[in-house]
């Protein structure tokens, strides 16, 4: 069952980052085509957002239908099937201040959007990609994760790093077995347009986990 639920979370985090590359490479600029409502998302109203348990479908999470009800029909939507469940991913464009755009990820046990929760939602920020302060091998290296042996959950926070190299460019949180869990990704690297540091915190907010690509 744990094997499972790993590549389930895999192949959402793949389906998340295709959509938000392919944004980020078509030039997104936080402007949108969507007219079908006034409302704009901004940091406030994405950090509001209810997510729901990963395990349970989404119990709790804010709905399809309300989300859209508010800010429009997603730019773009993408569903996938897994086991009996049935997994929506959506972006929007339409957004206000330094962001360019949010990506959520809703499931279902039922091809419908009807009855679908919010499991995943993710903040694009592409603006941060040319930050003079860029992660190198030797920053990367010097990034404390938490000990898992150890109560005091002493790993860099999330905060912390944002204040030395800028915020995310994607930032992703979600909800898995009752716990909040964060990953954080940088793009403003020396390891040129495909360098990325990759960054997971627990429910703690302090680093568990972490890869890179390019760096040197």
């Amino acid at each position: 069952m744990k094997k499972k639920i790993i590549t389930v979370i895999a192949g959402i985090i793949a389906i998340i980052l295709i959509v938000v590359v392919s944004d980020h490479y078509q030039g997104t600029t936080g402007s949108s085509d969507n007219t079908s409502s006034s409302h704009k998302w901004t940091k406030k109203s994405f950090d509001q957002l209810k997510v729901g348990d990963f395990n349970e479908t989404g119990k709790g999470g804010s709905s399809y239908e309300s989300i859209v009800a508010k800010y429009g029909r997603p730019d773009k939507k993408s569903k996938t099937k897994a086991d009996n469940h049935i997994l929506t991913v959506v972006s929007w464009k339409n957004i206000a201040g330094d962001y360019t755009g949010v990506t959520l990820t809703f499931m279902s046990q039922k091809d419908s959007s009807k009855t679908a929760k919010l499991t995943s939602k993710t903040l694009l920020d592409s603006k941060t990609i040319n930050l003079a302060k860029k992660w190198t091998m030797t920053t990367y290296n010097a990034v404390e994760l938490e000990d898992k042996n150890d109560q005091e959950h002493a790993g860099d926070s999330l905060s912390s790093l944002t204040s030395k190299y800028g915020k995310p460019a994607v930032l992703t949180i979600a909800r898995i077995n009752g716990k909040v869990q964060t990953n954080a990704v940088w793009h403003n690297t020396n390891g040129g347009a495909n360098g990325t540091v990759s960054i997971d915190f627990s429910s703690h907010n302090t680093a568990v986990d972490k890869s890179q690509e390019k760096l040197r």
